[in-house]
């Protein structure tokens, strides 16, 4: 499933027609009533699900798959995930960005390469960037403006802002 993004995972049933509640793990609800199918992994072979309907009830979201017309038919669904394919993610805004984009990217610290970036918490203020120095000392940096000055997700280099304060009691000097 490398080449799928994951975007849910199908929680419970939820009416006698097939239909089942799903979690969603995207930022963008409104992306489900876009899609046409999904993806899941079927003893390890991707197998594509038509979407009949999506609606929102009670604040969960709720899914219809074509041919999957009783709870009987959709139980083997429960704790499975959902993924789509590259053209299926959703557009995100400018200088926004997949978490799949910006792992494993160098970052660097004005011109000098600094570490590579290897994970992104999810926390309720902002996103933080946990990125291991090439000296094996593992770093948080907020995901703000202040310490970012740009990320070229072409070239996936992370650039930080050198004149951020955040780095003022470590011994990182530019070669």
């Amino acid at each position: 499933m490398d080449d799928f993004y994951l975007i849910a995972e199908v929680q419970n049933t939820y009416s006698s027609d097939g239909s089942v509640v799903i979690k969603s793990f995207s930022d963008f609800s409104e992306r489900f009533f876009e899609l046409e199918e999904v993806i899941i992994d079927f003893f390890g072979k991707s197998k594509v699900l038509k979407i009949d309907f999506v609606q929102e009830v009670d604040n969960e979201l709720v899914i219809k798959f074509k041919r999957f017309n009783s709870e009987d038919d959709v139980r083997f669904l429960l704790g499975k995930k959902l993924y789509v394919d590259k053209q299926n993610l959703f557009k995100l805004p400018n200088d926004t960005f997949y978490i799949h984009d910006l792992i494993g990217c160098e970052v660097y610290l004005g011109s000098m390469f600094f570490g590579k970036l290897n994970d992104v918490l999810n926390l309720s203020s902002h996103d933080v960037y946990v990125i291991t120095t090439q000296n094996g000392k593992e770093i948080m940096i907020p995901a703000v403006e202040n310490f970012i000055d740009k990320f070229d997700v072409n070239e996936k280099k992370l650039y930080l802002d050198s004149n951020c304060k955040i780095f003022e009691d470590e011994d990182y000097d530019e070669d």
